[in-house]
């Protein structure tokens, strides 16, 4: 009964102050894409790119490819199920094992190479700054234990920091600056290259676990207990609490794809089969727009047949892009790309009337639609059945 009116308690505090904290979410939820029971614990996440995304299991002995949005799921066998994943490219990475052991793979997961064993279960793998040493091996690894930040050089491990609760993640986004989570809200940043941290302030009124923290620039995000997702918008020195809440599981892990001119998207994954995506993409040299700047609104009806009308909101004058793929990214028709005033627009969409495809219907599925404004893009997707 206590926690139950802590819980209610904290949703009317989060209600009552909308200057400290974002009202709408731009999450998705997708868990029913992802393989697997409702039970499926998904311990970890990465997005390589903007078409490549893997996510672990520590129920099964299982990994999940996706391409493309995550609009569809095949499964990859592991040696056993994995409490944390990285991976550099789409094609060579490293899990680490409920056994505790490390395996790393070269060929997209279709073999797993033993790499040896840590001895102790690791909650998180991070690699930092100066990732390869002139012969290809890795040579600064940051791993999260239950209350101590390690670094492996490419020969020792050596212990960093302690702290006085159990810490859950850890990430570096260059050599000098990272952060790290852990239960009961902790956060805490370095600026020196891990060698003294500061603690953050937590505005969750809480203090719900943290379980992992992930960056790209100034932007990133940190997830917890209780479907729990905070932004940072200044590389973690302040951090607002999400309310448009999507789900009442643990989040374990997020990642969000980036590198080069832009960022984006994010998945978080966790407790019973979760998975939700940040289908926002941006510049890294711009601010991230918010949902009040640009806004592509889900479809209706969904599912459809053979119509359904699309809709967005512009709040300045811009060049409008407006496009429609399927699931392996191929893309099927541009509904829009034309300067548009600021305001709301509604397109119809046929899957049996394609624009330039006379006589051409759509089979049956899942397919995206895109919103492309400048340097901001967000999707969405939508089901036709026939």
């Amino acid at each position: 009964m206590k926690n139950y009116f802590f819980l209610l308690l904290s949703v009317l505090l989060l209600t009552l102050n909308g200057l400290l904290y974002s009202q709408t979410s731009p999450w998705e939820n997708i868990s029913t894409l992802i393989p697997g029971d409702s039970l499926n614990k998904l311990s970890d996440v990465i997005v390589v790119d903007r078409w490549t995304s893997y996510v672990s299991s520590s129920s099964v002995s299982e990994v999940y490819r996706s391409y493309f949005w995550a609009g569809s799921w095949e499964t990859i066998q592991t040696p056993s199920p994995i409490t944390a994943l990285y991976f550099l490219y789409y094609s060579f990475g490293f899990i680490c094992g409920t056994d505790s052991n490390l395996y790393q793979t070269t060929d997209e997961g279709q073999s797993w190479d033993y790499l040896g064993s840590m001895g102790d279960q690791i909650n998180d793998i991070a690699f930092g700054y100066d990732i390869y040493n002139s012969k290809g091996y890795v040579c600064k690894v940051w791993l999260v234990g239950d209350s101590s930040v390690y670094l492996y050089d490419g020969f020792t491990f050596s212990k960093q920091f302690t702290s006085n609760v159990k810490l859950n993640s850890v990430y570096f986004w260059n050599q000098y600056y990272g952060l790290i989570v852990g239960n009961s809200g902790y956060i805490a940043k370095t600026t020196d290259g891990g060698i003294t941290w500061i603690q953050k302030q937590n505005p969750d009124p809480i203090n719900r676990n943290l379980n992992d923290v992930y960056l790209v620039s100034y932007f990133g995000f940190t997830v917890g207990d209780n479907g729990l997702i905070m932004e940072t918008t200044d590389a973690g020195e302040t951090w607002i609490l999400d309310t448009g809440q999507l789900t009442t599981n643990d989040l374990f892990r997020v990642h969000i794809s980036g590198g080069g001119v832009e960022w984006g998207p994010g998945l978080a994954v966790g407790k019973n089969k979760t998975a939700l995506i940040y289908p926002i993409v941006v510049s890294v040299d711009d601010k991230p727009k918010t949902v009040d700047d640009f806004q592509l609104y889900q479809n209706y009806p969904n599912p459809f047949n053979p119509s359904t009308t699309l809709s967005f909101f512009i709040g300045e004058q811009s060049f409008v892009r407006l496009k429609v793929y399927d699931v392996l990214g191929n893309e099927i028709v541009t509904l829009v790309n034309e300067e548009k005033q600021s305001g709301k627009y509604e397109i119809e969409f046929s899957a049996t009337d394609l624009p330039g495809r006379s006589g051409s219907a759509l089979a049956s599925g899942i397919y995206f639609y895109q919103l492309q404004i400048g340097s901001f893009t967000q999707i969405r997707k939508m089901v036709y059945l026939r």
